[in-house]
């Protein structure tokens, strides 16, 4: 009995030594066979000619290895660019790299005014390929681009480096006839009359043409006028455009620009071209609706307002004693057809557009 439980416990410490010594052996060939498949090991290069298999432990060489892999810490990068590109012309860069030696698997990362736009695997022993860059003209773009190349690398020993350059190139633009001749139909076809926002000043403020597509709509269309002024009335964006020139075609400038109110729905401010036939500092005055306008200046003398006046320039209603405006809004469609102003900025147009000034209202 007892020679039977001393053989079964000799028998059980057998089997439990021989399954740890299994596990052992399983784990070491794992770790083992997985160190040397390791992506981050990639770049270790034993020189087995030389080695005496004998005299090396394997887990020393391993180490040295490790321990020997400088990576891009003596590697400088510079980036081939010109300094101004000149206009239409593709934007080509090349990487020149110094100090370095080593064959690296890296990978390469491309920015355009900050952002990423194209990565690639490079090996540092192979010629660096170059980047192309499309430059996107337009008439109102960046007169700069500002180019970023990073190169990055991870060593044995899992350490990431990282190696940059970056470069600033002036991007010449087509000149401004050219843009007239590219745009005109764009403009001619995006200027509208008819207002499309929600009745507040807010939106007026926000919403409006460049000064380059009011300036080209209105020499587009060959405006002429007797003086060397020219005022556009835009009714979709409750604007008085003032423009100044020698009163021929073609060569009008924007000068200023004045918040307004045409017409409401009802009484819309007619469309047409006009002139301006004349003014009144005392302006008008409508005891029946309490309230009075000044100072005025005209135009359409061949038409009349819902009110019995011709349609004219002129202050937003006051009251008839005061003098306190009654209708603060402003562009917006509130008139009864006319062209309510601030009370400064007809006061402007009163002393200095001169009568026979040519007035668009679109």
């Amino acid at each position: 009995m007892l020679r039977f439980f001393t053989n079964k416990n000799t028998l059980l410490v057998m089997m439990i030594m021989l399954l740890a010594m299994s596990s052992f052996s399983n784990d070491y060939g794992f770790y083992h066979n997985s160190y040397k498949d390791d992506d981050l090991l990639r770049n270790a290069i034993f020189d087995n000619d030389n080695a005496d298999d004998s005299d090396i432990d394997d887990s020393e060489a391993s180490q040295d290895v490790l321990m020997n892999d400088p990576g891009l810490n003596n590697t400088t990068i510079e980036l081939i660019a010109p300094e101004i590109l000149p206009v239409g012309e593709p934007l080509f860069i090349n990487i020149v790299l110094k100090g370095n030696e080593e064959n690296l698997n890296c990978i390469l990362i491309w920015y355009v005014n900050n952002e990423p736009v194209k990565d690639e695997r490079i090996n540092t022993s192979n010629d660096i390929p170059g980047f192309n860059h499309k430059i996107e003209y337009s008439r109102i773009m960046d007169e700069s681009i500002d180019i970023k190349v990073s190169l990055q690398y991870i060593t044995t020993l899992n350490e990431m480096h990282i190696i940059e350059a970056e470069k600033t190139v002036i991007i010449e633009n087509y000149d401004i006839s050219y843009w007239k001749e590219v745009e005109t139909e764009r403009v001619l076809g995006m200027v509208k009359s008819l207002y499309n926002g929600d009745f507040t000043l807010e939106w007026a403020m926000e919403n409006d043409y460049d000064v380059f597509e009011k300036e080209l709509y209105i020499n587009a269309n060959g405006y002429t006028s007797e003086t060397e002024y020219l005022i556009w009335v835009n009714r979709c964006f409750q604007r008085a455009n003032i423009f100044i020139g020698t009163g021929q075609a073609n060569e009008w400038e924007l000068y200023k620009v004045f918040f307004i109110c045409t017409g409401g729905w009802i009484n819309s401010t007619p469309r047409g071209v006009t002139t301006i036939p004349s003014r009144s500092a005392a302006g008008w005055v409508f005891s029946d609706s309490g309230y009075r306008v000044e100072p005025v200046v005209r135009f359409w003398p061949e038409r009349s307002s819902p009110l019995g006046s011709s349609f004219a320039f002129h202050s937003r209603p006051l009251d008839i004693q005061t003098g306190e405006v009654v209708d603060e809004r402003i562009g917006v469609p509130a008139s009864s057809g006319c062209i309510r102003m601030y009370c400064d900025d007809v006061w402007w147009i009163f002393e200095n557009i001169p009568d026979h000034t040519t007035v668009v209202v679109y």
